[in-house]
């Protein structure tokens, strides 16, 4: 099975097995039209982004595609969503970036030229800071995007861009909100009334409630989540629903080192739309809870789910239980 992980190995095999005898002609022939083709750079990694290019933004005038596009023609095994972001890669950014911030594999970047805000997601971790100058290339992927080829990095402590500074304050106020004290016997309606009036604001309008005041939303929002519940979660993408079956095969509450292969790219002040991250969307919806817990004799961050949805979300996720 093709997927995120191997997607990029299968293309090059894809290009060797068809192109690998003309690949001294390719470099050749096509070398000049190398946009990098002049940038000091290490040879293997002069090398790996020459034939980057190559393989998925150069269009061969053989076949009028590039060859991404062309293994994705002739390639019978790809689901109809890789197909999709494999077809989304020729369409690169060039250029130098600032970081913004940083959680778990998403950089939220920024571009120097344009101001143009990107959230990007590394493929493994990777020791990169708020403040570090990246020249490279990026590209869409999905719901993030993803970096095509890094030709600098370095971190200037000349540059106090805004956006870092605002950046790092949001840091701290979420990272402030996910240290509620929760306890097993924890209900939503208390929870919600220690969350921030922009939370309860924006979760409102996503479940299209009209209260004036942060106690009648609080409890309209219980209300709609606890009612509505199976709607709600018949509407989340599936790596969400695992997430939830997950938890509650714990009973309700684990630890969030748990949980570090999904998504969690979570801002403190949340944007008009959805997060597409897999926990960030269960936490917009009231359907987890992140804060820290009493194990023994320390405290550990953990997901919780709310007590009141648990035994309904059990019957949901019967067949999986």
């Amino acid at each position: 099975m093709i997927d995120e992980e191997n997607l990029n190995q299968t293309i090059f095999e894809y290009a060797d097995e068809k192109y690998g005898e003309q690949s001294k002609i390719l470099f050749q022939k096509y070398i000049d039209e190398f946009p990098e083709k002049d940038l000091e750079m290490p040879n293997e990694t002069w090398h790996n982004n020459f034939l980057a290019w190559l393989l998925f933004e150069k269009v061969l005038p053989e076949t009028g595609m590039t060859i991404a596009e062309e293994f994705v023609v002739n390639t019978t095994d790809l689901s109809p969503e890789m197909k999709e972001k494999v077809l989304q890669i020729k369409y690169i950014i060039r250029s130098k970036f600032i970081v913004i911030s940083k959680k778990g594999l998403i950089l939220k970047i920024k571009d120097m030229k344009t101001k143009d805000v990107y959230n990007v997601k590394l493929c493994s971790t990777h020791p990169v800071s708020p403040n570090t100058l990246i020249e490279g290339r990026i590209h869409p992927f999905g719901e993030y995007y993803r970096f095509a080829g890094v030709f600098q990095m370095s971190i200037s402590p000349l540059i106090l861009d805004p956006d870092v500074l605002f950046g790092a304050h949001e840091k701290n106020e979420l990272k402030r909100f996910e240290s509620i004290l929760l306890r097993r016997s924890s209900s939503l309606h208390t929870i919600l009334n220690k969350y921030p009036h922009h939370w309860i604001d924006w979760m409102c309008k996503d479940y299209g409630l009209n209260e004036r005041l942060k106690k009648e939303k609080v409890r309209e929002i219980k209300h709609k989540i606890v009612n509505d519940l199976p709607q709600i979660v018949s509407n989340l993408p599936e790596k969400s629903k695992e997430v939830l079956v997950f938890c509650i095969k714990q009973g309700g509450v684990v630890k969030y080192g748990q949980l570090k292969n999904y998504d969690d790219d979570m801002d403190f002040f949340w944007n008009d739309k959805n997060t597409p991250s897999t926990i960030g969307l269960l936490r917009q919806k009231g359907l987890m809870i992140v804060g820290k817990m009493v194990f023994g004799e320390r405290q550990f961050k953990v997901a919780f789910i709310p007590i009141e949805i648990r035994d309904c979300l059990k019957s949901l996720f019967s067949t999986q239980m």
